[in-house]
This record gives C-alpha cells, structure tokens and sequence, in this order.
C-alpha cells in the first residue's frame, strides 16, 4: 500500500482552507498529536505556513477560541504559544542563536573525518537502525517531520550516535518547511540537556512503540539500540554555555516601532519568509510604490537548503507578491538575484526609492543578513525602516523564564486582548 502525500498549503488560501478542515479535530487534538502515523492526519500540518505567517497566530488563536470552549482549545493553543514562547526567548538572548553559529562553523574545519563520515551516513539514512533511517529520508524527502520523530531523532543523533547536537541542528533548519531558528535551536538545546541543564531527553523503543504505528516498526532493523538501559548507558554528556539571563541591553524590542510612519514619498516594501501577509496588520494603509520578494540561488546553496523547503518559500513568496501587490496597489515582483543585500539596493534604485520598509526578522539567520542589506541600501543613499507586530512586541518579553511562567503571562495578556478586541468591534458597529 503506497502512504499518503503529504501536502503542506504555500498559499494564504490554502493554508486558511486547511485550517477550516482541522477545526473539527480539535477537540481529538490532545489525545492523538503525540501519535506518528503516516500521512500525520492527527495534527494540522499548518506549521510552515504559520512559521512563514501565511496565517497569523493571531488569527489562529481568535478562530480557534471562537469555534471552541477553552478547555477544548487549551492543546492546540499551546502548541501556538510554544512558538511564541521560543521567539521570545531567543530574542532576548541572541549570544545563544550566536554561539551556536559560531560553533557550527567552527565544526566545518575541525571535525574528524570519522565523525563527519558516519554524520553523513545518518543524515542519508543509513544509520541502521530502521526507524530512524525511515525518519531521515522522510524529512529530506518531504521537508517534514512529526513533532515526536523529531525529537527522537535528535535524541538519536546525540545520545545513540554522539554526534555534535550543532550539524544535527542544522541538518533539520536546511531541511524543514517550517525551519525556525528559535524553536529548533532550543529544542535540540533541550534533547541535549542544555536547556534544561542536566535533563536530556532520551529516546526509547517503549516510547516508539507506544506513540507510532505498527507498520512505521514493521522493519525492527537496529531497534535494540534503543532499549532505554542502551541508551541510558550511552548519554552524551553535552558541554554547552548555559542559558544566558535577559537583560533590557540584551533586548532589541524598543528597536522597532509597531506602526512606522510613512518614511518617504517613495517607499517600497520588502516581503521575506518570516513575513507573508503584509497586508494584515499594521502595514496594510502604508502607501508603498512597489512591492518585492527575492530569492537567491548562491546563497541558497551556500545554505544547502534542501530542495522541498526552497519550493514552498517561493511558491508561498509568489503568493505573498501577489496579494500585496493588489493589496497597496503597485507593482510587485519576486526577483532572482545574485545576494539579497544586492538585489535588494538595485530595487530600489530601480524604482527611486527612499525607503525600504519591512517587518524585522527575528533572531536567526536572515536577521544576520541585515548588517549587509543596511550597508547596501545606505550605500545607495536609501533608509531600512524595520517594524514589529504589535503582539510579538507584548508577548515576546514574557519569555524571561520557562514555558509555563509565559504561557501564565501569556493567558492574562490573551484575556486582556480578547476584551479589547470585543469592546472595539462593539464600538464600531454601533
């Protein structure tokens, strides 16, 4: 029997159509995420278009609390507020997203050739233990991978193999759709035991057994090595800087303002993956005389990007062009080009621009990209004028501690910004 396609929506349509068909299995949503099943027909399959903001979390967050109680609700919510959460926390600590950078880079020149060996042999799935090879092609072939696999995965990787949790890292950020610096740096912290010190998280066959179906174990290939007693025994102690506390020099939020005024006559807007609906929020009166998305093949192979993650960005960076550009009503373009920072000054001297708006990235590797389009744009006697979502801006500081502590601050702040929601939407249509 062949497994089902996987289909992941590139579009603002197709991910709201998808979002409508999962709203009926939300209140089954708690019981069966955990379950790995081919075709994942027990989780929404939303999370690259969330992670691209095809759809807003917001959005996601007012229909799901619309069409359900509360309790009902209360899974899938945090399932959202988990990625909200790891932004926020990545933000106010950038030195972590940088010495992981760091020490991936470093690991280029200086890994043995044994180690670098058998990484590629697991990357390529042919690590020998069935499930976990299974796993591998999978996310090479889909650029998807269950939640639940994906920590296995890890917790193969560093405590069965004892490989660098760094190249491993970075093997699922090249590789998935929803690739998000913040939410698989510190989730492969936390397999490791760092971002929880000393608390590892180990895979076991129990636990796979448990959680996936019969026919993803039909091939048992390998499965004794993970016996928990095994992979106890084999725990990669993982030396790692801890966590860094945030401090107010740390936090780059006062940076951006939520609403920019208009900067210049001629102002253009620049559409990147982190942000796909410019139209929705407090963008969408800025008049702009052009609109643009780029991509760039050098440095998408200089990334290695895997090949199902480059079509779903610029399938959805061609939709994003799209709407915008009816949207504000000017032209719009995704534009190859040789690096981002170049074509986007040659943009904007071609369309005589004075400013360059767009939503700031978050801490991760486009951000690291802005030193070099700031340089290009002022070279070319043109402003970067970056804003922020007004909810990234009051909930990300909430992430000073652990998951729980935020998401209490977070539920006070939902209930508040529900309210107000509510009393406005009464005050316009009285």
């Amino acid at each position: 029997m062949s497994e089902p396609v996987l289909t992941f929506p590139a579009s603002r349509s197709g991910a709201l159509a998808r979002w409508e068909a999962f709203q009926p299995l939300v209140p089954a949503y708690g019981a069966k995420r955990n379950l790995v099943v081919p075709g994942h027909p027990h989780v929404s399959r939303l999370s690259p278009a969330i992670r691209g903001r095809l759809v807003t979390e917001d959005e996601i967050t007012a229909s799901l609390l619309a069409g359900h109680p509360s309790s009902v609700a209360q899974k899938f919510l945090q399932e959202i507020f988990w990625r909200r959460y790891w932004k926020g926390w990545l933000e106010t600590r950038p030195a972590v997203w940088r010495d992981y950078a760091d020490r991936l880079e470093a690991l280029k020149g200086t890994l043995h050739e044994v180690v670098r060996r058998r990484a590629d042999e697991v990357m390529a799935g042919r690590s020998g233990v069935a499930i976990m090879d299974r796993f591998a092609r999978e996310l090479v072939e889909t650029g998807y991978l269950h939640n639940h696999a994906r920590m296995w995965w890890a917790s193969f990787w560093i405590h069965v193999e004892r490989l660098p949790w760094e190249v491993g890292a970075d093997f699922f950020l090249r590789h998935l759709l929803d690739a998000d610096a913040a939410s698989n740096t510190l989730n492969w912290r936390w397999v490791a035991g760092l971002q929880t010190k000393d608390k590892p998280y180990l895979v076991t066959r129990a636990n796979l057994e448990q959680c996936c179906a019969p026919e993803l174990l039909a091939d048992t290939t390998g499965l004794e090595r993970l016996d928990e007693k095994k992979v106890r025994a084999t725990v990669f102690d993982v030396v790692g800087p801890d966590a860094p506390t945030p401090t107010p020099e740390a936090s780059r939020f006062a940076t951006y303002p939520t609403k920019p005024a208009q900067p210049a006559e001629r102002s253009g807007l620049w559409i990147h993956e982190e942000d796909l609906t410019p139209e929705i929020g407090e963008l969408h009166e800025t008049a702009f005389v052009a609109v643009a998305a780029f991509t760039s093949a050098a440095e998408d192979g200089a990334a290695s990007l895997g090949a199902p993650r480059r079509r779903h960005r610029d399938t959805s960076f061609a939709d994003a062009v799209e709407r915008a550009g009816g949207h504000f009503g000017c032209t719009a373009e995704l534009l190859p080009v040789a690096t981002l920072a170049e074509g986007l000054a040659a943009w904007a001297v071609k369309e005589r621009l004075g400013a360059v708006v767009a939503y700031a990235p978050a801490v991760g590797p486009l951000n690291d990209r802005l030193e070099a389009v700031r340089a290009a744009l002022a070279t070319a006697g043109v402003e970067l004028v970056l804003c922020r979502r007004p909810t990234d801006f009051q909930l990300w500081p909430y992430a000073r501690g652990g998951y729980f502590g935020f998401m209490g601050q977070a539920e006070k702040w939902l209930k508040a910004h529900t309210k107000a929601q509510a009393k406005a939407r009464a005050a316009t249509a009285s």
